[in-house]
């Protein structure tokens, strides 16, 4: 995607101020911190923390791998050196068929959630997405359960595409409906 100026943002809630920028290589140990503190404190996050293994060096490739690839974008929230949330839209398929749609995927850290992170972040994504010329489709997969997750992605135009009931199964048995949205672009 073109290059994306760095924005800032007033966090109301907690004061002080963020930026949204996209992510580089050297961020992999922030985005790492970012994430283990995601993992322990979601139960809605689509990977299992245990599955979670990303060394430093592969969190580098992986961010070096999305900003190589013309249609991925990789962005975060940061203050001071700390990510307070993440944000990649990747596609899903190599297929030329699909290559007008990606995937979008966020956290946010416990601390921070309900403070604007997330719709800045969903602000600049879709931003990015909209100025695009190969890109029409944006889609994300979301527990049923998430209702702030639902309604920041719907206050953005997503629409639910349906919901699949037990799509989610967590590692103490209990099932979880999935559901699927889409925002055209």
């Amino acid at each position: 995607m073109a290059t994306i100026e760095p924005t800032t943002h007033e966090r109301p809630a907690a004061g002080g101020t963020f930026r949204v920028r996209p992510a580089t290589p050297e961020d992999a140990a922030a985005m790492l911190d970012a994430a283990h503190d995601a993992f322990r404190t979601s139960p809605y996050l689509l990977t299992s923390p245990d599955e979670f293994t990303m060394t430093e060096s592969d969190e580098r490739a992986f961010v070096a791998g999305i900003l190589a690839h013309p249609r991925q974008l990789m962005l975060i929230a940061e203050a001071g050196g700390l990510v307070l949330g993440m944000l990649d839209m990747r596609q899903p398929s190599t297929r030329r068929k699909a290559r007008h749609r990606v995937l979008l995927g966020m956290s946010v850290r416990e601390a921070l959630r309900g403070q604007g992170v997330g719709t800045a972040l969903m602000a600049r994504a879709i931003e990015r997405a909209r100025a695009h010329p190969d890109l029409s489709l944006v889609t994300l997969e979301v527990y049923a359960a998430n209702s702030r997750a639902i309604a920041l992605y719907e206050r953005f135009g997503f629409v639910p595409k349906g919901t699949l009931p037990g799509g989610l199964v967590h590692d103490d048995g209990s099932a979880w409906d999935q559901v699927e949205m889409y925002l055209p672009v």
